[in-house]
């Protein structure tokens, strides 16, 4: 493929006509932007004359050099037009860990590519990028993106993270270990973290129902003391409430019942319980 095509501009175009000829099929248009992903599959498996002949869905089967298609992704973000599915596919088909892992550690690349390339080692269940991730998350250089994007791909690659996660984790500051809570919480019994997530629960008003949540998971009901205390103050929230009465039940215990009619979230929450369209465009 000789130049980057905008495979997005050319299922538009085949969307546009798909729907013209299968107008009588639908009731309205809510059922016919329903019915979308079967065009697009449909698509997919149709020679295209912009191909040569060839499938949308194939159109990058013929390569089989993962760096060169690497690279193609990064033009195509270079160049600000939409990574055509299909090329990722194929991407994540190969499996050339260290073509992506190349893209992942280039700092020069934009973004948009690397988080990309987080989601091809995901699709590859790829371990090779658990070093990086942990790095990141107690050097915290990288993008807020990245270091986002990289826990949720942490929690993907399963029990393996729990002994490198527990050394980054004493190694980061305050904001790469309230990250790396989110990995470590699936793993209950280390000392450290724990008392760590419950003094961050005591001192942080306006995270209340975050470290409530990794507390349930931690499953250590030496917390329901904390989580009692503040389910009864006079300042909880409504929002906050909700996680530490669920945290308190998880951990075998019972929430005191509460009367939060004048907290304006209840009140919303009410309100749409009542009327469940209320808000949406008419």
């Amino acid at each position: 493929m000789n130049k980057l095509l905008d495979f997005d501009a050319y299922f538009d175009d085949y969307l546009t006509l798909w729907m013209e000829k299968n107008a009588s099929r639908f009731r309205n248009a809510d059922e016919m932007e329903e019915a979308a992903p079967e065009a697009y599959e449909e698509w997919l498996s149709t020679p295209a004359p912009w191909l040569n002949g060839k499938c949308p869905g194939c159109a990058f089967d013929d390569c089989t050099d993962g760096a060169q298609l690497v690279q193609l992704l990064r033009e195509y973000v270079d160049s600000d037009i939409s990574v055509p599915d299909p090329l990722l596919e194929r991407i994540a088909d190969l499996k050339d860990e260290a073509a992506v892992m190349a893209l992942l550690t280039d700092k020069a690349a934009p973004c948009e590519a690397r988080m990309m390339a987080i989601d091809l080692l995901i699709q590859m269940e790829s371990t090779a990028p658990m070093v990086d991730y942990l790095r990141w998350q107690v050097e915290r250089t990288e993008d807020d993106d990245l270091l986002d994007k990289s826990i949720e791909a942490l929690d993907e690659m399963g029990e393996c993270v729990k002994g490198p996660a527990l050394i980054a984790f004493r190694a980061a500051d305050r904001k790469g270990k309230d990250y790396l809570l989110d990995v470590l919480c699936n793993y209950p019994g280390d000392e450290e973290v724990f008392q760590y997530t419950l003094s961050r629960f005591k001192d942080s008003e306006s995270e209340r129902a975050l470290f409530a949540g990794y507390l349930a998971k931690l499953g250590d009901d030496r917390a329901l003391e904390a989580l009692l205390d503040v389910a009864e103050s006079d300042d909880v929230k409504y929002i906050d409430f909700i996680e530490i009465r669920s945290a308190i039940e998880r951990l075998g215990s019972e929430a005191p019942v509460r009367d939060f009619s004048n907290d304006p979230t209840y009140k919303a929450v009410k309100r749409l319980q009542v009327n469940p369209y209320k808000g949406r465009m008419q």
